[in-house]
């Protein structure tokens, strides 16, 4: 191909009714729902498309010692996300739930509790009848099985592919992108995280708040089985929260305060380990093993404003909450969960109508600012050392635990459960 035809090529423009910028763990899911409901979908996404095998969320398959250790290696390796029931039976709904379902680990119970205090609140499916309270996912596992279910749809795939520019026009949003054709759609959704260039395009500001914790997220093994509890320890630099994964391991956020961060990362695995155990404790047996440790310091950082000309945001890109609870994303897919309805009516023959827009970030907002206040509590309010503040925080947890109504009111706002 010459110059000139390669040019001819990459100039062209592609036209289609939604572009999704961010392949990830909201924007995969959504461009699948969108495209189902009949719509032209591009994703766009500046990674790689994912290739090869998932690696298998059971150890009973393997027989020889290689294999058992190499599974042993990825299990420690995941990055994890826990999917609430309501963010799972959304996924039921769209019929994605099938292809992800194989390696989600069920939670069963959830124990919040109270390091130093009596005050625990125990959470239970079978007190909900549910099957579970949420289900937790190995993120590289999550989209690459997505991306199979995707490759059989006819969305219009751009991976490896940047956004270099956005011109937002009155009846269209164009998309400047590296090594392909132009796009133009007449709805842009933003779905490529905090750095989130269409934000940046819009002009929307964001705001931001420093908990001042870091957090240690991870993977550890146990030596005894975790029987599907997830716990949530309420420290006095912050929560500890441990999900479970299949086999007897477990997925670990550890928050911190910010001068221990550089002691914590000079730190060997055996004695960050046997720290994670002491802070922890023993109600879960030994800890026998840890994967790699990744810190990170928290932020609330938020977008002003949801919606612009033809453009929505959503998961990162609109929002990053403290991980207490496991409540960001499913806040992302309850926002992708009340857009996608909204594009499925008769009236949305125009998917970036203004009017559209401004009614569906109008539905969202009490949501929103109900999660990003509990969050704010859980984060602040079971943090510090004083002994008056930790004795009403017990009571707290005894209170909720031993009221029903309450208990059951409390796990359906954090497990997005509606039918309760």
């Amino acid at each position: 191909m010459s110059k000139k035809q390669h040019q001819a090529v990459v100039t062209d423009t592609v036209d289609v009714d939604i572009a999704v910028v961010g392949a990830g763990l909201v924007g995969l899911p959504l461009a699948l729902a969108l495209n189902a409901q009949g719509w032209v979908v591009a994703l766009i996404d500046a990674a790689a498309e994912p290739v090869g095998a998932c690696e298998s969320a059971s150890a009973s398959s393997f027989v020889s010692d290689t294999a058992l250790n190499d599974f042993e290696s990825q299990a420690l390796k995941q990055r994890c996300t826990a999917l609430n029931s309501g963010t799972q039976q959304w996924l039921v709904a769209q019929g994605l739930w099938q292809s992800v379902a194989g390696d989600a680990c069920p939670i069963k119970k959830v124990n919040v509790s109270h390091k130093g205090y009596f005050g625990a609140t125990r959470l239970s499916a079978d007190e909900l009848s549910i099957e579970a309270l949420g289900y937790v996912v190995n993120n590289a596992a999550y989209v690459q099985q997505l991306n199979a279910v995707c490759a059989n749809t006819t969305v219009k795939r751009f991976y490896n592919t940047r956004v270099n520019g956005v011109s937002h026009l009155s009846d269209a949003v164009q998309l400047s992108v590296e090594g392909a054709p132009n796009i133009r759609a007449k709805l842009l959704i933003a779905a490529d995280g905090i750095t989130s260039v269409v934000r940046d395009s819009t002009g929307i500001a964001t705001s931001l708040v420093d908990y001042e914790q870091a957090a240690v997220l991870g993977m550890i093994k146990l030596d005894s089985p975790h029987e599907g509890v997830a716990h949530e320890r309420f420290t006095p630099s912050g929560p500890l929260a441990l999900l479970p994964r299949p086999g007897l391991f477990m997925n670990f956020v550890d928050c911190i305060d910010p001068h221990e961060q550089t002691d914590i990362e000079a730190m060997s695995d055996a004695a960050y380990l046997q720290r994670l155990q002491t802070r922890f404790g023993y109600r879960l047996g030994r800890f026998s093993q840890l994967g790699p440790r990744f810190v990170t310091p928290l932020l609330r950082i938020e977008s002003n404003a949801q919606t612009a000309t033809r453009t929505v945001l959503l998961g990162n890109a609109m929002r990053l909450l403290h991980p207490v609870g496991g409540q960001g994303y499913n806040l992302a897919i309850r926002d992708v969960d009340a857009l996608v309805k909204r594009l499925s009516t008769e009236l949305a023959k125009d998917p970036g109508d203004e009017e559209l827009l401004t009614a569906f970030a109008a539905q969202r907002q009490r949501d929103q600012k109900s999660i990003v206040r509990l969050t704010d509590l859980l984060a602040k309010g079971f943090r510090g050392r004083a002994s008056i503040p930790g004795h009403l925080r017990s009571g707290a947890l005894l209170g909720l635990d031993a009221i029903a109504p309450l208990r059951k009111r409390f796990a359906a706002k954090t497990m997005g459960i509606t039918d309760l």
